[in-house]
This record gives C-alpha cells, sequence and structure tokens, in this order.
C-alpha cells in the first residue's frame, strides 16, 4: 500500500541566528504596548493629584492653638474700662441721687435735673461698675476732693496719672447751682475748649465763683459731709502733682470708693 504522504506545514525562511527578536525589558516594553501604555498613564497621574491634594491639604491645615495658662489672669477692672460714649439710661424729667459707699463710709448726692448728659454719663458708669475700687487721689480740705480716674486704684499694678477719664468727653452744661462747698464739679479739660472729663468729678470743700460758667457743676452732698471731712488730706505724686515736694508716693491712706449707685430720689 502506498504511504500517504504528511503534510509538511510551511515554514517561512528561517532568521539567521542573531537577528531573533528579543524581549524588551519592563518598562520599555509597555512604551511598545500602546494598550498597557495609556492604563499605567492613568493610574500614574491620578496617584499624583492624590498625592498633591493630600498635601496641600495637609499644608493649609491650621495649627492646633497653644495652651494658654489662665491661672494668673487678672480679673476684669476698671483699667479696662472706657467706652466711646454713654447710652440713655435715665429719665431727664425725674430727680436722682448719687450715692457713693466708700471705705469710711456712705456719701450722697443730689443730681441737678438742668445737666441731663453730665448726669447721665455718671449714672452710666456706675451702671459699668466703673468707679469700684477708685480712690480720692485728691484731697485737700482747703479746696476739693477729686476722684473718677480709672488709674488711681490701689489694687492694680499701675500709676496713677490724675489725668485718666471714661474714653470720651461731654460738652460743658450750664447749672443753676454754682461753685460753692459741697458742690459736685466735672472738671473742664485743658485745651479741649468747652469739654469736661467723663467719669472725674470734684467736691469742692469751699467756695470758688472763679469757675462759674467754665465747668459742669452736677450735684450736691446732701449726706456724708463726715466721711470727707474726716478724710486726710492727700497730695498724691501724679501727672498733676509730681512736682510737689511732699507729695504722696501711695494710696495707702485715699478714701476708697467701693460702689456707686444712682436712683430717681424719693
Amino acid at each position: 500500500m502506498p504511504q500517504r504522504q504528511r503534510r509538511r506545514r510551511r515554514r517561512g525562511p528561517a532568521q539567521p541566528e542573531g537577528q531573533r527578536k528579543s524581549k524588551l525589558p519592563f518598562p520599555i516594553n509597555l512604551i511598545f504596548n500602546v494598550k498597557m501604555f495609556y492604563i499605567v498613564f492613568i493610574i500614574v497621574m491620578i496617584a499624583s493629584m492624590a498625592a498633591v491634594g493630600f498635601n496641600a491639604g495637609a499644608s493649609n491645615k491650621p495649627e492646633p492653638p497653644p495652651k494658654i495658662d489662665i491661672t494668673n489672669t487678672p480679673a476684669v477692672t476698671s483699667q479696662a474700662k472706657v467706652f466711646a460714649s454713654p447710652a440713655p439710661v435715665i429719665d431727664a424729667t425725674k430727680e436722682y441721687n448719687a450715692t457713693l459707699k466708700t471705705n469710711k463710709g456712705d456719701i450722697v448726692i443730689k443730681l441737678a435735673t438742668d445737666t441731663p448728659e453730665t448726669v447721665n454719663s455718671l449714672a452710666f458708669l456706675a451702671g459699668k461698675n466703673f468707679y469700684d475700687g477708685q480712690a480720692f487721689f485728691y484731697l485737700d480740705h482747703d479746696y476739693w476732693a477729686q476722684a473718677g480716674d480709672p488709674s488711681c486704684n490701689p489694687d492694680l499694678d499701675q500709676i496713677c496719672t490724675g489725668t485718666s477719664d471714661a474714653g470720651y468727653k461731654l460738652p460743658v452744661e450750664g447749672s443753676s447751682l454754682k461753685h460753692v462747698k459741697w458742690s459736685v464739679v466735672a472738671p473742664s479739660v485743658q485745651g479741649a475748649g468747652d469739654q469736661v472729663a467723663s467719669g472725674q468729678f470734684r467736691i469742692l470743700f469751699a467756695d470758688d465763683p472763679r469757675l462759674d460758667g467754665t465747668e459742669t457743676v452736677f450735684g450736691t452732698v446732701i449726706a456724708g459731709q463726715e466721711v470727707l471731712d474726716q478724710a486726710p488730706n492727700l497730695h498724691l505724686c501724679t501727672a498733676l502733682t509730681q512736682q510737689e515736694k511732699d507729695c504722696a508716693k501711695d494710696l495707702s491712706s485715699a478714701l476708697i470708693i467701693q460702689d456707686v449707685t444712682v436712683a430717681p430720689s424719693s
């Protein structure tokens, strides 16, 4: 029987040794594999963008605030109580009394009805505890006693200037009251025209008509005159009295205001 001849597959021409294609190393082989190249490229871009966003978010994250030790933080005092202007707190048609509670007894002042801005300022500041702890930083029985400077507080570690006020000025108000003994006066501000200092006031121990019309007389002491009579003279070394030879160096002997209240007179 004739032998079946096997069909031979035709092969292409044999390539000489040394000319066979060799596989390219990673990652160069990806460059020639277009589909794989794009996939890897997209993955790399997404990873890069995520890394940039994370780093940006981390750099913009605010640092936690430092811990603050409040053990020795001082309490709010009259030193910090300054205001742009006084809010209206009184009824100008009513009569009011102011009571100054001091470390030596109470002083009662009948407030004038024809000086509403000055009286309202006193009532406003009293309601804000502006006067609490303040001293009569000047007292001379031949002239007057003066208080209302927030820097003149013996509980505060500062120098009493004698020139500080509540942060605003008031116009001089005409009054039927005159500069006589026991009058309460808002002192004029030097170089400020027809203005008086807010907060500060003087209580006169003697008549002084020279100042009538130049300051605001807004009250009269009607009780507690003995508290002022018995208080020792005090010429504190302040910006106003530092040139005096025998001025006091501290407020240890001063008459201290503990509280001020303003209420309609009965």
